[in-house]
């Protein structure tokens, strides 16, 4: 796939900056869900989208620090899952050395795991935050049902992306599921971020 095609494909400009690629990206992810596009071929343009993204997003030359949100905010209440995070291990040399969890953007995580293992770290978050919807692995989809505490039940969406680093990127994005103001997405991403880590935190890393 060329840059042409990939521009074509999320339908931006030349020029458009990781935000606007984020954006164009989630917007029409979003138009390939079950849910919405019934049918064959769905899976097949989720994962062209997915391409034009990834070759876009890396002839941008970004800011380390720009976009970045400059304080963690507080993530929404949601309700209490049936599953708890295991515990730690009491003697830290029988501790597995952590896996590192970071906020990248204010809809974005990154976990130090390849994308098949951070898949299973997804899902297990995912478990104990609500119920899943929809899974697509060969896309990196996970479709999330979470009930907050003060806001609608809502769809959280997230998306793996492979980095050559060796880093995989989690992408969030949240629609309601009824009427009613859902939480900011950089809220939402902070509390999917605390959940990751708690999962992570088990993992063992050579």
């Amino acid at each position: 796939m060329d840059e042409d095609v990939a521009r074509r494909l999320l339908e931006v400009p030349v020029g458009a900056d990781a935000t606007a690629l984020r954006a164009a990206y989630r917007r029409l992810l979003r138009t390939t869900h079950p849910d919405v596009a019934p049918g064959h071929g769905a899976a097949e343009r989720t994962i062209e989208l997915r391409a034009a993204y990834e070759l876009l997003l890396a002839l941008v030359v970004d800011d380390p620090v720009a976009g970045r949100p400059t304080e963690t905010p507080t993530p929404p209440p949601y309700r209490p899952g049936a599953r708890r995070p295991a515990r730690a291990a009491t003697d830290p040399a029988d501790r597995p050395a952590p896996v590192d969890v970071v906020r990248l953007d204010a809809d974005t995580v990154g976990i130090a795991l390849p994308p098949d293992e951070t898949l299973l770290v997804v899902l297990e978050a995912a478990n104990r935050l609500g119920e899943v919807a929809y899974l697509d692995p060969s896309a990196g989809l996970v479709e999330v049902i979470v009930e907050f505490i003060d806001a609608p039940t809502s769809s959280v969406l997230v998306h793996l992306q492979g980095r050559a680093t060796g880093r995989t990127e989690v992408v969030c994005s949240i629609e309601p599921l009824s009427g009613g103001q859902v939480p900011p997405v950089e809220a939402v991403t902070t509390l999917v971020q605390r959940t990751l880590a708690e999962v992570a935190a088990t993992v063992t890393t050579e």
